[in-house]
């Protein structure tokens, strides 16, 4: 453990207090979307609690939305809720999280050709999860 958890909770908060300010159809909303769920990450890595990864995973999930086809941030949002899907199967053993998973890593990996700078990423986070799908079903 590292750092005062209250100050993860009041960041969290903050965060909240701040997406109020951004309702549907702010130009930030995704980003202020994505920053709770990065908090709530990081206080579901502290502390365990598993409504705080569902609510992580519902908000990255809203993100997503907001980055169709073609938006430049989309690829960063496939992975962040791959990323989440991967921690909410590591914690509770559901095939369906970590086929979704595999699913978003292949998506982002589509995004990131030859020369992106975070292909090494999508590369190595999709050949993890499809060897742990192996290792859960073989």
């Amino acid at each position: 453990q590292r750092g005062i958890p209250s100050d993860l909770d009041e960041s969290i908060e903050l965060h909240r207090a701040a997406l109020l300010l951004r309702p549907h159809g702010h130009s930030e909303r995704s980003s202020t979307l994505n920053n709770i769920a990065v908090s709530l990450r990081d206080r579901f890595t502290q502390r365990g609690l598993p409504s705080d990864l569902d609510e992580c995973i519902e908000l990255l999930r809203a993100a997503l939305l907001l980055h169709p086809q073609g938006h430049p941030n989309r690829s960063s949002s496939l992975n962040n809720l791959a990323v989440c899907l991967k921690d909410r199967f590591s914690q509770r053993g559901v095939p369906s999280d970590l086929d979704d998973c595999i699913e978003l890593y292949r998506a982002a990996l589509l995004l990131r050709p030859t020369g992106h700078s975070d292909r090494s990423l999508s590369l190595n986070n999709l050949a993890i999860s499809l060897g742990d799908r192996f290792t859960q079903r073989g």
